[in-house]
C-alpha cells in the first residue's frame, strides 16, 4: 500500500470514527438523558426482528425513541400555530413506541398549564405495557395508551379535531391507509424522518411547516387537511 493510499484509508476510519462519536452523543443528550432524569425506560432500541407475538409486522419499523428536543420544538410550533385552538386538539402519538412523545408532550403541557387529551397508539403489546409503566412512574396513573393497529382504529370516535405525531413509525402503504382512516377530520400530523412525505399531498394536505438539519432527526414537517389559517 502507497503512503497515498494509507493516508486515505487513515481518513476514511477517523470519518466514520468522528460520525459514531457524534451519533452516540446526540443518542445520550435526546433519548438516554430522558430515561435518565426521569427514572423511566424509553431509549432502548428494538429492531423488528425482535418483536414478539406480535400479529402483523407488514409496513412497520425498527423501534427508536424520538429526540426530545424535535418534540418540545414541534410542540411550541403548534402552539404557536394555533393558540386558542391548541387545547381544542386531542393529541395522539401513532406508534407510540414505550410512550416517550406522550410522557414528554404532557409534561409540556403541564408545563405551559395546558389542559389537552393525550393518547398514545401502538399495534405491540409490550410497548404499550412499558409505555403504561412509564406514565404511572411519572404521574402516579397509566395514562391513555390503546394496544391496536393504525389502519384500525376508529379515529372519528373522537369526536375531536387531533394533533397526531409519526415518528416514521412505518412504511408508505401504512401511511396511505392511516389518512384515509382519518379522511376529512380536523387534523395536524407531525412527520418527523419525513421518508414519505409525497403521500400528503396525494391526499390533498397542505405543509404548514418544516425543519431539517445535518441528521435525519432534525428534519419535521407538518401537515394539515384543514382550511383554517
Amino acid at each position: 500500500m502507497s503512503f497515498f493510499s494509507f493516508c486515505q484509508s487513515a481518513l476514511r476510519k477517523i470519518r466514520s470514527l468522528f460520525k459514531r462519536s457524534i451519533y452516540s452523543i446526540y443518542n445520550l443528550k435526546e433519548r438516554v438523558l430522558f430515561d435518565m432524569v426521569h427514572g423511566v425506560q424509553t431509549s432502548e432500541r428494538v429492531e423488528l426482528k425482535d418483536f414478539l407475538n406480535a400479529t402483523s409486522l407488514d409496513h412497520g419499523k425498527a423501534y427508536y425513541a424520538s429526540w426530545s428536543s424535535e418534540v418540545k420544538n414541534a410542540h411550541q410550533v403548534l402552539r404557536n400555530l394555533l393558540q386558542h385552538r391548541f387545547i381544542d386538539h386531542l393529541f395522539i402519538d401513532v406508534g407510540c413506541g414505550k410512550g416517550k412523545v406522550c410522557l414528554l408532550w404532557t409534561m409540556l403541557n403541564k408545563k405551559s398549564q395546558v389542559q389537552q387529551p393525550v393518547m398514545g397508539l401502538d399495534y405491540y403489546l409490550p410497548f404499550i405495557d412499558t409505555a403504561k409503566r412509564n406514565h404511572q412512574k411519572l404521574f402516579k396513573n397509566e395514562g391513555n395508551f390503546v394496544h391496536c393497529n393504525a389502519k384500525d382504529f376508529h379515529f372519528l370516535a373522537l369526536k375531536k379535531p387531533l394533533i397526531i405525531y409519526l415518528f416514521n413509525p412505518f412504511e408508505e402503504p401504512m401511511l396511505n391507509e392511516l389518512l384515509n382512516k382519518i379522511g376529512k377530520i380536523p387534523v395536524y400530523i407531525v412527520y418527523n424522518i419525513p421518508m414519505h412525505w409525497g403521500i400528503f399531498q396525494d391526499h390533498g394536505y397542505r405543509r404548514v411547516y418544516s425543519k431539517t438539519g445535518s441528521n435525519q432527526n432534525q428534519i419535521t414537517l407538518i401537515f394539515t387537511n384543514s382550511s383554517i389559517k
